[in-house]
């Protein structure tokens, strides 16, 4: 069997950063739409090559580390309310969201469990060569964490691509 290198990766193991550190919502709470509490953004995953955020590793429930599971939820579900402080939201209710797969965090998901997530929040799997759907809310201040986070990226890779050349002409 040949090894298939992921085709996501985690910030916290990437090899570039975002460009604002107002950009990381790791260790952020997360709330349903009604307002309850979920659990902690642990990481965002991105696409390898395009270097657009896909996932945020959400930690829900458990006591002492007991019954606590993560789940892949798709950035395109998240919003946040710049107004307030270290917090997101994911667009549907608690028992959705609890319902999602689990995931085991220390093993990059595979192809078919990203799939099974986009498939359980009703969106397409984005094509390899596409940039996921960005939906911006009409309301000041407000906004997809996918728009943040692919502006975020984006940035990133255009500062990093400045970088390299500066060191190359050194």
């Amino acid at each position: 069997m040949e090894y298939v290198e992921p085709n996501i990766v985690k910030l916290s193991t990437a090899d570039f950063q975002l460009e604002e550190s107002w950009q990381d919502v790791r260790g952020f709470d997360v709330y349903d739409d009604n307002g309850d509490k979920i659990g902690t953004v642990k990481d965002l995953y991105f696409d390898r090559e395009t270097h657009v955020a896909r996932f945020f590793d959400v930690s829900a429930g458990g006591f002492l580390k007991v019954g606590k599971k993560h789940l892949l939820i798709p950035v395109e579900e998240f919003t946040r309310d710049a107004s307030e402080e270290d917090r997101v939201r994911v667009n549907h209710d608690r028992d959705m969201i609890l319902d999602s797969p689990e995931f085991d965090p220390d093993v990059v998901p595979d192809m078919d469990l990203q799939r099974t997530v986009y498939d359980y929040y009703g969106r397409p799997y984005p094509e390899e060569d596409s940039v996921a759907e960005v939906e911006k809310s009409s309301e000041e201040g407000k906004g997809t964490i996918a728009t943040v986070a692919k502006k975020a990226v984006k940035g990133a890779a255009k500062g990093a691509v400045k970088g390299a050349a500066k060191e190359t002409t050194e």
